[in-house]
């Protein structure tokens, strides 16, 4: 990056932290995995990950966790990098996790495990990663909720042996959402983990009538349930999410979701379930750089005039975009129906004058040798 370019670059990120602070205590630590290459699921595994990654961005917003994200799709979805990640994860004791994988699974007849293996990607089965064997080893972690979900199939594999699992539109946030999202994921301690499919069965995917791909029956019944729970502000239990889940899954597809929860309330001095209006949430890899994406919520932020957010719009085409006719998406919550094209000259300057922006959701990009956006699709998460 050319010496210019830094320092617009510092000047962009100290302007992010000034946007996004207080910064909070309590992280939502993200780990998805879609095996978005494969020849016969990867376009529904793609939109599973992408509805998904709205979900949790818009999760984080309701309760005013630090996002910290950890996604691998494509080439990088394998068991080497979740094994990888699983041994480096470190969160705190108020913090969530939660793990998601879309692609194909499996079982050996001699698994004992209610739950697959997910390939991640591979066709070696001495690869395979047994879904348990995560939540194992999530509960190693100090963190105070463990979410564990894998929509891939629990069919029998000819050849898989049995596996080891023990270890050491616009998304708008009113009151409603946000007292049922701070219920589940700020007011519970424990673990849930479940997968699309009981032994035996095969997980199916969901189409459009026109053959477009919406993604697994299991996952989109997950986060109709989730969003219909929230936006009624109907109080939920994680055994009623889940419970719903397991029969709205069957209905379409008839295959049968299983899961097992292990939930108590968290006393009331850790967690509220007191309204507050959501605030900007940094989204973050775990790592100290400070992301484009999150520059950019930091520009549409209202914490800061809105004389100093024109300035900075120049700095922020240069460093942020290869080009001011860079072009933009904005998509709605499942991450691929567009609702808007705009110019990144356009797209930034809109941001500079937004009400009540909380978030931006990077659903997909392309970059040039420099790391600037020539492609981006968002998703925006506002307050009511």
């Amino acid at each position: 990056m050319k010496n210019n370019q830094f320092k617009n670059y510092l000047l962009l990120t100290m302007l992010a932290f000034c946007a996004l602070l207080p910064v909070k205590s309590q992280s939502l630590h993200a780990i998805l995995f879609a095996d978005t290459q494969d020849s016969k699921v990867g376009k529904c595994d793609l939109q599973d990950f992408n509805n998904i990654a709205v979900e949790v961005s818009t999760i984080a917003s309701a309760t005013n966790m630090q996002l910290k994200r950890y996604y691998y799709k494509d080439n990088q979805c394998s068991s080497r990098n979740l094994s990888y990640v699983l041994s480096n994860l470190k969160t705190e004791k108020d913090d969530v996790i939660i793990f998601y994988y879309s692609g194909h699974g499996t079982r050996s007849q001699g698994d004992v495990s209610e739950f697959p293996q997910m390939c991640l990607g591979s066709h070696d089965q001495s690869a395979f990663y047994p879904l348990e064997k995560v939540l194992r080893q999530l509960l190693d972690q100090p963190a105070r909720l463990k979410i564990v979900l894998g929509d891939c199939c629990n069919s029998y594999g000819y050849g898989v042996s049995p596996k080891n699992y023990q270890t050491s539109s616009k998304t708008v946030l009113s009151k409603n959402p946000v007292s049922v999202y701070c219920n589940l994921f700020k007011n519970n301690q424990g673990f849930v983990i479940s997968s699309g499919s009981q032994k035996g069965e095969m997980s199916a995917a969901l189409t459009s009538l026109d053959g477009r791909p919406l993604g697994g029956a299991f996952t989109l019944s997950l986060l109709c349930t989730l969003q219909q729970f929230a936006s009624n502000g109907m109080s939920a239990t994680w055994e009623e999410v889940m419970s719903n889940t397991r029969k709205s899954t069957f209905e379409c597809r008839k295959h049968t979701p299983v899961y097992a929860i292990d939930i108590k309330e968290t006393p009331t001095n850790n967690a509220s379930t007191t309204y507050q209006e959501p605030q900007n949430t940094a989204q973050d890899d775990g790592s100290d750089e400070v992301e484009k994406i999150t520059i950019l919520a930091a520009i549409g932020n209202e914490n800061l005039p809105i004389e100093t957010r024109v300035k900075v719009r120049e700095k922020a085409l240069k460093v942020l975009f290869n080009s001011p006719g860079t072009k933009v998406e904005v998509v709605a919550s499942n991450g691929s129906t567009i609702v808007a094209t705009e110019t990144a000259s356009d797209f930034v300057l809109r941001l500079c004058t937004t009400h009540n922006l909380i978030n931006l959701v990077e659903v997909d990009k392309s970059e040039d040798s420099s790391g600037r956006y020539t492609y981006l699709k968002v998703h925006e998460i506002y307050k009511k």
